[in-house]
């Protein structure tokens, strides 16, 4: 494996490293507390990774989450500190002695159960062999990284507890969905059911500001119980986005001009709607085009479908706050 960046000021690097076998062993999630509660082997490898930071001047451990079973974090390298850094090397390294600590504690004093898993395995054994490792040359690619880490615990237990939102459902038939098409969803869908649906297509051609009339027009309609429809995908339609996640009560479909695949991971903003019951995303494309690029024949086709899904809606009596 080579990693092409250069070896002189500083990059980052974001890592994730998952337990074999996937048991729970370095922290638990509870509802209303921000990080996870990390058990002795959970301490044991926030040490290992401070240590590493301590020990290296170049080091910088700029976010970091501790999961049940896995661990991110985005470490900043300072490359004229330490120009022989190898980054595949770190990991393989600081795996090593995190899996040595762990061994050393044992699964901690809440995760008793756990113990049997622990006692007796080698640490080379303890790490799943492969790992994920990501180059983030961008701001945009660092802001993504650690809105990630620290919203991951968050994420998990609104996946956790609301298992039926976070499956792709494949085959999904109803009256209003063509019968031509194949659908698949993800999320609530009553939002389908709803008579109240409109369709909103706002251009990427015009500034957000010259939209803005239509922005209003749909958040209001979205504040009397109707429910956009639409692709999310220009500048206008992400500030709609934006706006609908501040209106408690509002609740929207989702139209992807790409297929979703089983397994599919949504973004944390997707995520957080999509627990909330808030949100349905819905596709007619098969599982195996991809999310980018975003080509304009399938954006075309997705708007085409997006005006008949609401052809049968109606406009509910709606009273101005």
């Amino acid at each position: 494996m080579k990693l092409g960046f250069r070896r002189h000021g500083k990059q980052f690097f974001f890592y994730t490293a998952c337990l074999r076998g996937r048991p729970k062993i370095l922290s638990q999630l509870k509802e209303g507390i921000k990080w996870p509660l990390l058990s002795g082997c959970g301490e044991a490898v926030k040490e290992t990774m401070l240590d590493f930071h301590r020990k290296n001047h170049a080091l910088t451990l700029s976010d970091y989450v501790i999961m049940p079973d896995h661990v991110h974090f985005l470490l900043i390298v300072d490359f004229d500190l330490d120009p022989q850094f190898d980054p595949l090397d770190f990991i393989h390294r600081w795996r090593t002695c995190a899996a040595q600590a762990i061994i050393a504690v044992g699964a901690g004093d809440f995760l008793r159960a756990s113990v049997a898993w622990v006692r007796g395995i080698s640490p080379d054994r303890l790490w799943e062999r492969s790992f994920w490792i990501s180059l983030a040359w961008y701001s945009e690619q660092r802001r993504a990284i650690r809105h990630y880490i620290r919203n991951n615990p968050a994420r998990a237990l609104w996946k956790a507890n609301h298992p039926d939102r976070f499956c792709v459902m494949p085959n999904v038939s109803h009256p209003v969905l063509s019968s031509e098409m194949t659908w698949s969803a993800m999320g609530d869908l009553t939002l389908i059911a709803s008579p109240f649906r409109f369709p909103v297509r706002l251009t990427r051609w015009l500034p957000v500001e010259a939209q803005e009339q239509e922005l209003s027009d749909a958040l209001e309609r979205a504040r009397c119980g109707m429910i956009p429809v639409c692709g999310l995908i220009s500048p206008a339609e992400h500030e709609l986005e934006k706006r609908l996640r501040e209106e408690s009560t509002a609740r929207w479909i989702k139209m992807i001009p790409y297929g979703l695949k089983p397994g599919y991971d949504p973004p944390i903003e997707d995520s957080r709607a999509l627990a909330a019951g808030r949100m349905l995303m819905l596709s007619s494309f098969p599982p195996e085009i991809p999310p980018k690029p975003i080509s304009r024949e399938n954006c075309e086709r997705m708007n085409q479908q997006i005006l008949a899904l609401c052809g049968e809606a109606v406009e509910p009596i709606c009273t101005s706050r």
